[in-house]
């Protein structure tokens, strides 16, 4: 194994846990370690120079209650990792993606993303990213271009809350058709000279399409995270939401860009934002049973984190 650990090692710090019929895809540095695929589901890994091309197909109807997962990560503390990824979820289907993204020894690692979803109709997909930085040596960059179907139901959930960040500069845009819905969830922990900038860009384009981005973060010592939600609403019955919570402690730094654009008189759109440091009183409350002010600041901002 490259690196000198298996992969249940490399991606253990993102909760990957899979049996050995379960559908897979494994990728380690710039090399296809192990593919599984099952009925109804096509998956395909192809190495092409310095480049990892992967496709999935879920087939009409077909559903999987049970995680299908996408395991890449860095074993070494130096690697560039460049992926390119296509996820097809053809009308009626139902899936699970549980994306481990994983880095636990990085020095200067970088990690390239382009990925490109196609959600059929009446289609049900969520999509849960899971990254491990370990100390932080990593710059990402991530890019996803999200088609969601009539009548489809999409979410996506961002998780990057242990160890630290590095660089990471992630941006999602997504066309959302009529009755179709999609929910974004982002949740961020940065500390130290940790550098973020995320952004979803959601396009309402059909008729009672809804949307749902919500962030919460947490910028410490001399962290900074910029987090841009933003949503078009183009037809009749149009409705999204942009709700941002952040905290900052120490020397970190919030920015907080909610970005609405109407063009259909039908359409509404709201947000709702709240920066800054965590409450006094609830720090207080914690002490008094207890805690120091260290471990109470530490358990609120967990606590933010997992909601």
């Amino acid at each position: 194994m490259r690196g000198g650990v298996s992969p249940e090692e490399v991606f253990k710090p993102t909760g990957y846990h899979a049996g050995p019929d379960t559908p897979r895809i494994v990728i380690i540095e710039n090399k296809v370690v192990n593919v599984q695929g099952a009925e109804g589901l096509e998956l395909n890994a192809e190495e092409e120079d310095d480049t990892v091309v992967a496709e999935l197909v879920v087939k009409e109807g077909y559903e999987f209650d049970e995680p299908i997962h996408m395991c890449v990560g860095v074993p070494s503390p130096e690697g560039v990792q460049r992926i390119v990824t296509r996820l097809i979820v053809e009308p009626e289907a139902k899936i699970r993606l549980m994306s481990h993204c994983s880095f636990p020894r990085a020095r200067d690692v970088v990690h390239e993303m382009e990925a490109e979803l196609e959600i059929g109709e009446g289609a049900d997909v969520k999509v849960t990213d899971v990254h491990y930085h370990g100390e932080g040596g990593v710059r990402l960059r991530a890019e996803y271009d999200v088609s969601v179907g009539p009548e489809a139901s999409f979410t996506t959930e961002f998780r990057l809350t242990e160890g630290r960040v590095g660089e990471l500069e992630w941006e999602m845009g997504a066309r959302v058709e009529e009755r179709a819905t999609m929910e974004g969830v982002t949740r961020l922990r940065a500390v130290g000279e940790d550098r973020v900038r995320a952004v979803e860009s959601v396009r309402l384009t059909g008729e009672d399409a809804r949307t749902l981005l919500d962030f919460k973060a947490a910028a410490i010592d001399d962290a900074f995270i910029e987090v841009v939600g933003e949503i078009s609403g183009e037809a009749d019955g149009a409705r999204g939401h942009v709700e941002c919570s952040e905290i900052i402690k120490g020397g970190g730094k919030v920015v907080s860009v909610p970005k609405l654009r109407v063009v259909h008189p039908g359409a509404r759109l709201t947000h709702e934002a709240a920066l800054g440091t965590v409450e006094k009183k609830e720090v207080e409350t914690l002490m008094s049973r207890g805690l120091s002010e260290e471990e109470a600041v530490e358990l609120l901002v967990n606590a933010m984190l997992r909601g």
